[in-house]
This record gives structure tokens, C-alpha cells and sequence, in this order.
């Protein structure tokens, strides 16, 4: 494992409590010690329970080190969706020198969030749900930083269920990812939708890839029932 996968998998991720503020992953210091512990979604499995708020994180990888968006959407007086997405290094006029965010605007998230109506509400649910969501268990799929695919944590009826979606055995199909329009009509972050495509031998021996981004060389994530085991090389 490198230096750079023991540093993720040792810091634990803590939702902010404000979808669209500071979450620990928007700049790419606080997302390279926190990023594994945030698709485990152990901030959301823990706080699971009877009678709290219906709660959802999507995370789409389209290979890491060039595409990544996440979604965190939440029930309660005001439903919101709040949308975060990257890609492969950014812009660099957007970089500033007043603060140290402004100098890593280039690699940031960019951030939307968009409120949801009742019906916006069923729809998505509706949606996931179809899709497989809270409906098998994929627990054993080895996913690899280079690999496409959706990973759904989500506290649904004080019950906590983790799915992922890739082109992999034992995983649910990526064709069936229905609340992907859903999503992208809800996000106006402004970065390009990269949809998958065949992964090769040489994506994932490349060593070029993902170098002086996020992270220096590629992960291995496996899936258990309830989250996401230790990352690897």
C-alpha cells in the first residue's frame, strides 16, 4: 500500500452538517486523507437510525484521477441535493493567491445545490430504488481507481445500505444506474458528464496516471455489505 492510501484510509470523513459547505473533501489536501473514509459513509451509517432523516450519498468514479462527482442528498424541512464535481485537473485561470483555497481552485470541487420538491423527493427515491438500491449485496467486488463505477450509501427508514454499480461480476450493471439523468439535470457545477467506456491493461499500469493530482499511483477499494474494506494497491 503507499503512503498516500495509508494517509486516506487512517482519517476518518465528518459530514459538516451544511450540504454545500466545507465537507473534508472539497480541496485536494483535506480529500487525500479523508476520501476512502467517505465512501465507506461510516459518518452516515453510524447516525442511522428510527425515526432520523432519510439520507443519501452517490458517488460516481470515472476513472479517478480524470472524473469523479459526488451527490449528498438529505430529507427533512428543506430537501436539497448538493452536487460536487472535478475533472481531470481543472482550470488554472480559476487559481487565486489571497487564501490557500483560491490556490488550489484549479483542483477543488466545483459545488452546486439545488432544493428538491416533494414529487422531486418520490422521483429520486423511485428512481434508486429501481436502479437496486437496498436491494443486493455486493459484498467481495474489487474495484480498481481506474475503473467506472457508482457506489450509493443511504440511511432509508433508519436502515443503513451500501450498493455499488460497475461492468464487473457480482455487481450491479451500470445500464442499470437509473437516477443518472436525475442527477445531472439537479447539477449545475458546470463539469462535463464522462461516461464510461472499456477499461484496459494499460489504464491500470500506467504510472503516469492520477501522478501530482489527488494521490500518487492507483487504489483498490472492495466492497463489504456495509461499506468499503481497507484500500490497497
Amino acid at each position: 500500500m503507499s503512503f498516500a492510501a495509508i494517509g486516506l484510509a487512517g482519517c476518518a470523513y465528518q459530514s459538516a452538517g451544511n450540504l454545500g459547505g466545507g465537507s473534508g473533501i472539497d480541496n485536494p489536501v483535506e480529500r487525500k486523507f479523508t476520501w476512502f473514509s467517505y465512501l465507506d459513509a461510516a459518518d452516515i451509517r453510524n447516525s442511522c437510525a428510527a425515526g432520523g432523516p432519510d439520507r443519501y450519498r452517490l458517488v460516481y468514479n470515472g476513472q479517478y484521477a480524470n472524473h469523479v462527482r459526488t451527490y449528498e442528498i438529505t430529507d427533512g424541512p428543506t430537501r436539497q441535493i448538493a452536487a460536487r464535481a472535478r475533472g481531470t485537473s481543472g482550470d488554472l485561470t480559476e487559481m487565486g493567491f489571497n487564501s490557500f483555497d483560491e490556490l488550489l481552485g484549479p483542483w477543488n470541487f466545483r459545488r452546486s445545490q439545488t432544493a428538491l420538491s416533494e414529487e422531486e423527493w418520490a422521483e429520486l427515491r423511485d428512481l434508486l430504488h429501481r436502479s437496486g438500491f437496498g436491494a443486493g449485496n455486493q459484498a467481495g467486488l474489487r474495484l480498481h481507481s481506474q475503473d467506472f463505477y457508482w457506489l450509493a450509501a443511504g440511511c432509508e427508514g433508519g436502515k443503513f445500505f451500501f450498493n455499488a454499480w460497475a461492468d464487473k461480476p457480482g455487481a450491479l450493471p451500470l445500464t442499470r444506474a437509473s437516477f443518472l439523468d436525475f442527477l445531472l439535470r439537479h447539477d449545475a457545477t458546470g463539469v462535463a458528464y464522462v461516461p464510461p467506456r472499456p477499461v484496459t491493461y494499460v489504464d491500470k499500469n500506467d504510472a503516469s496516471k492520477g501522478q501530482d493530482r489527488d494521490y500518487s499511483g492507483h487504489f483498490v477499494i472492495t466492497v463489504r455489505e456495509d461499506g468499503i474494506g481497507r484500500p490497497g494497491i
